[in-house]
This record gives C-alpha cells, sequence and structure tokens, in this order.
C-alpha cells in the first residue's frame, strides 16, 4: 500500500464525472463536476456557493458504463472560491443511498 503522506485514512481517486445535487431541505437542484473521491469523502467543483454544514443529496455519474453510479449523502465541509466564478467544494460522505 502507498505511504499515505496526508495522513489520510482512505486513498483518493481521481475523478471526472458529473454530479447532481439536491438540497434535501429545499428540492433544489444542481449540477457540479468531480475532482477526486475517497471512501469517507469527495472534492467538487460548482458554480453555486455552497455553505458548509450543509448537506446534500449527490448522484455521481461515471462515464464508463460498466461503473455504478453512486448516490449519497454529504456534508459540506470546505468551500473556496477558484477560478471562473466556481467554488471547490470539500463534503464528507455521510451514508450511501439505494438506487
Amino acid at each position: 500500500m502507498p505511504e499515505l503522506s496526508n495522513h489520510r485514512k482512505f486513498t483518493r481517486v481521481d475523478t471526472e464525472c458529473d454530479i447532481n445535487y439536491t438540497h434535501p431541505n429545499t428540492g433544489l437542484k444542481g449540477i457540479a463536476s468531480s475532482i477526486n473521491l475517497s471512501a469517507a469523502g469527495i472534492l467538487f467543483k460548482a458554480t453555486e456557493k455552497l455553505t458548509c454544514g450543509c448537506s446534500l443529496e449527490i448522484s455521481v455519474k461515471p462515464f464508463n458504463p460498466i461503473t455504478p453510479p453512486l448516490h449519497a449523502i454529504i456534508e459540506i465541509i470546505r468551500v473556496t472560491p477558484i477560478e471562473n466564478n466556481q467554488y471547490e467544494i470539500a463534503a464528507t460522505i455521510e451514508g450511501i443511498k439505494g438506487v
């Protein structure tokens, strides 16, 4: 197993997939683009400035048709402004949902 210099429990995997997300309380929907994914969290880019501490329902849709989609509940832990009026959003995966 490769050494994890950043002291994370799980290795991150680079991903470039579309993400559909829904705010469970309001029903508002959005689209984002994943950057990387681990067993415990996800990093993605979005044009909407999401709020730290809020929960979202997400569906990550891989481009490879043999890879199943991921349906999960996440909690936003960091929102960082980046170029082109986008935000880099880090979240923990709180639970996996069935299809």
